[in-house]
């Protein structure tokens, strides 16, 4: 099943001295923070809450998505990073948090694409609650208005990146990580991609990933 739905066991859970692990031993969890509230609303959306007094008069909200560069098929290598660009820098909703204080990004792994708010609990001119804020611009990064405009925009964007990060310390990275997972997907579907196959992608393409 989808890493959505099913019960999560920390890989930390599976390391024991002994090499004979039984079965008590591997499904017996990591204790939880006893703060920790979760739970799955009526849609499958699923949450995790834990209150944190530190830093005070703050809060971060993450919205994280079970997909990454992984389920990427041979096409589309690159694609999944490309549309995190275009769902987080075209939501109108995140530019209300400029001039708030909040500190905004997202970033996309080879299972995950994640979306983040670091905000003050109120707004610093009217002290309105900054949560729902924060909340309403994580939902908006999921509609992703695919803009011709705005994908030319962000393929230049990734593009750039792709240029600097392509130092002898991410390349030797890249070799090492292709060693370890040569019998897997991993190897071949580093997040950020390939270039001839980012300059190709047109909206429709976009679109298409992001609905799947």
């Amino acid at each position: 099943p989808h890493p959505s739905k099913r019960d999560h066991i920390n890989p930390l859970n599976l390391l024991t001295p002994s090499k004979a692990r039984d079965a008590a031993s591997v499904s017996e969890a990591l204790p939880v923070h006893k703060d920790v509230k979760s739970g799955i609303l009526p849609n499958g959306f699923s949450y995790v809450i834990l209150p944190n007094k530190s830093p005070p008069g703050r809060f971060e909200a993450h919205l994280q998505v079970f997909s990454g560069s992984a389920d990427e098929l041979e096409p589309q290598q690159g694609i999944a990073h490309l549309t995190e660009h275009v769902a987080y820098m075209g939501s109108r909703k995140r530019e209300r948090l400029f001039g708030t204080g909040s500190q905004t990004n997202a970033y996309t792994d080879f299972h995950h694409t994640v979306f983040y708010a670091a905000c003050p609990t109120k707004t610093p001119r009217g002290g309105a609650p900054m949560l729902p804020m924060a909340l309403d611009a994580l939902c908006d990064v999921m509609e992703a208005r695919v803009e011709p405009s705005r994908l030319e925009k962000e393929r230049a964007a990734v593009l750039s990146e792709m240029t600097m990060v392509n130092t002898i310390e991410y390349r030797v990275e890249c070799q090492i990580l292709s060693t370890l997972h040569r019998e897997n997907r991993l190897a071949k579907r580093f997040p950020i991609g390939k270039e001839s196959l980012i300059r190709s992608w047109q909206p429709d393409d976009v679109k298409t990933w992001h609905r799947t």
